[in-house]
């Protein structure tokens, strides 16, 4: 019906209370943080597709866009362009991908509203993204070159 707003489903959908991104942002869970101000965190991802993969997030909780304001997701989405820069320096990758999920179709697998920043090398073109693993001393200096790469920005 017109008017009438659609839920998207997501079976990792938990309260604040017990959100991962939530317990990052309070620093309850540890993390390798490239920037944090009062209203958004950007820190590795624990899984990523690639060195640098990084997550920016709202501090609020809120699933996907549809629970953010106009001006919140413009934010959220402008830091997203500067950290992009910085995780392309600090990698030396050629390109880099900005993706946002939406619900458990799109693949969204943390219940909590991030925008991925994926650095990709000219040799990752036309090959399907794999998860893969890093140590935590590449995993801290990796986060150590992107915020010094951001403190130049």
């Amino acid at each position: 019906m017109k008017g009438e707003r659609r839920e998207i489903f997501n079976s990792a959908s938990v309260g604040a209370d017990k959100c991962t991104f939530c317990k990052i942002a309070k620093g309850e869970f540890p993390s390798y943080i490239v920037f944090e101000d009062e209203t958004y965190i950007a820190f590795l991802d624990i899984n990523p597709f690639s060195r640098g993969h990084t997550l920016v997030c709202p501090k609020a909780h809120g699933e996907t866009v549809w629970d953010m304001k106009e001006a919140e997701i413009g934010g959220l989405f402008l830091l997203a362009a500067r950290v992009s820069r910085a995780v392309v320096e600090a990698t030396g990758a050629d390109g880099f991908r900005l993706l946002q999920n939406n619900g458990e179709a799109a693949n969204q697998v943390v219940a909590h509203v991030h925008v991925h920043v994926i650095p990709v090398m000219m040799s990752h073109k036309g090959k399907p993204m794999d998860r893969i693993k890093f140590e935590g001393k590449e995993m801290e200096a990796t986060s150590a070159a992107i915020r010094k790469a951001l403190a130049r920005a």
